[in-house]
């Protein structure tokens, strides 16, 4: 039986916007009371604190994949209709009924999340001063002693789990149960089928996976800004890496690789 490609992104979106339907009417209230409280920002950009408690799991159940990986870091990113200062003093904070724990971000919006078991008992929210719809949260993992324009195999197949660990915790169970279907097997990360889209904050001209003599090209997507990695291939080794090459080094304007 031939099984489809399933894009990481493709099959989070169904689960957001199943989880949306289903939970739009019981959600709005709550927000909008809990921003007024803490913000006065109507409607803000919140994320569970339970729901990304779960990517540090995963990140400790799986962090063999990437040893020289000291933490996972979380990332708030822009979409694509974004007004062009969604980033600017953007904050964010751990805020329950009890729990109030500022969130340093750091100039590319990246931050860690610290564990609190008051935040976990008191079902608190990671909640931005922005306007909810225009940023995404995504895992960043980087193993010490990667050469500069260079991603590390076991550093996407983690950043992988902690992104599916939490994508786990918010789509319907029926979502769950067809992607397991399709993948034929719980541990979605190890399906070959599975594509992984990895963002990149400088557009890419090309990305390649270095296998001993080899090099093989990767597909580069989204104009640039992602690529995607065989990180359900068995016949690769997690300290395999991608070489990564940026259009403006292509135009010969000197890098500042991420």
């Amino acid at each position: 039986m031939h099984l489809p490609s399933l894009p990481i992104l493709a099959i989070l979106a169904l689960g957001h916007l199943a989880a949306h339907a289903g939970t739009q009417a019981d959600a709005a209230p709550a927000e909008t009371g809990q921003s007024i409280h803490i913000n006065s920002i109507r409607n803000p950009e919140l994320k569970s604190y339970r729901v990304m408690a779960a990517g540090l799991d995963a990140f400790d159940e799986y962090h063999a994949l990437a040893p020289g990986a000291r933490e996972v870091r979380f990332k708030l990113v822009t979409g694509s209709r974004a007004p062009a200062d969604a980033m600017q003093d953007l904050a964010l904070r751990i805020a329950g009924n009890e729990t109030s724990i500022a969130l340093p971000l750091a100039a590319d919006g990246s931050f860690t999340l610290p564990r609190s078991a008051q935040a976990d008992s008191e079902d608190a929210d990671l909640v931005t001063n922005k306007k909810k719809g225009n940023y995404r949260w995504q895992p960043s993992i980087h193993s010490d002693g990667v050469p500069a324009g260079m991603r590390r195999l076991g550093d996407l197949r983690l950043q992988c789990q902690v992104t599916i660990a939490i994508a786990k915790k918010e789509i319907p169970f029926w979502v769950r149960t067809l992607v397991g279907t399709l993948l034929r097997t719980t541990d979605w990360c190890s399906a070959e089928q599975l594509k992984l889209g990895t963002r990149s904050d400088v557009p890419l001209a090309s990305a390649t996976l270095l296998d001993g003599e080899r090099r093989i090209a990767l597909k580069v997507e989204k104009e640039g800004r992602s690529f995607l990695s065989p990180i359900g291939d068995t016949r690769y080794a997690d300290d395999t890496l991608i070489e990564l090459v940026y259009q403006q080094d292509t135009a010969g304007t000197p890098s500042a690789a991420p």
